[in-house]
């Protein structure tokens, strides 16, 4: 686990590349070569970068200060560029909220106040509780096999099984004539 966030703040720092210090050649490095052999390692987080586990779990606030929720996850593509901040919004300690995504373009990760890292979004608190949730892909592939179990005992359940649908009650025979309504 502390693996994974610690890849993640070495994702996020290369998404903000106006805020992540660009990794210079050193002496006998090939220039041509790709940027993962231009530096070894970082020895030092440079005070523009910002450490994932800082952000997940922060305090979102909107423009006009006031709290909305928190940071419950970063998205990032396979370009390791930030795409999204998850934010928690609603409910109450925790019971009944949502994740909401929204685009990085709308959040602001350096406002800090003292010590907390607050992370400001450009998003009421009422936007937010209203917006779809988010789903990860984990998410929507237990739906869906979900809704295929359904279907599955739907098909394999008799028909005169409790819940099952129930035939509808024989009609008249139709006269042998037609009918004008």
């Amino acid at each position: 686990m502390f693996s994974h966030l610690l890849v993640a703040a070495g994702l996020l720092a290369a998404s903000f590349p106006a805020l992540a210090q660009t990794a210079q050649p050193t002496g006998s490095a090939n220039p041509a070569a790709p940027p993962s052999q231009l530096q070894a390692v970082i020895t030092q987080q440079d005070d523009s970068q910002v450490r994932v586990y800082r952000l997940v779990g922060s305090k979102a606030v909107g423009a006009d200060g006031q709290a909305i929720g928190k940071v419950d996850d970063l998205l990032l593509d396979r370009d390791q560029k930030m795409v999204a901040v998850i934010v928690s919004v609603g409910g109450f300690l925790g019971m009944g909220s949502k994740s909401v995504a929204l685009p990085a373009a709308r959040v602001d990760i350096s406002q800090a106040y003292g010590d907390e890292r607050v992370v400001k979004v450009d998003a009421t608190k009422d936007e937010l509780i209203a917006a779809p949730a988010f789903k990860t892909r984990e998410i929507m592939k237990a739906e869906a096999e979900e809704q295929a179990a359904r279907a599955r005992a739907m098909q394999n359940m008799p028909s005169g099984a409790p819940g099952a649908p129930r035939p509808l009650p024989a009609g008249p025979a139709p006269s042998g004539g037609s009918s004008t309504q």
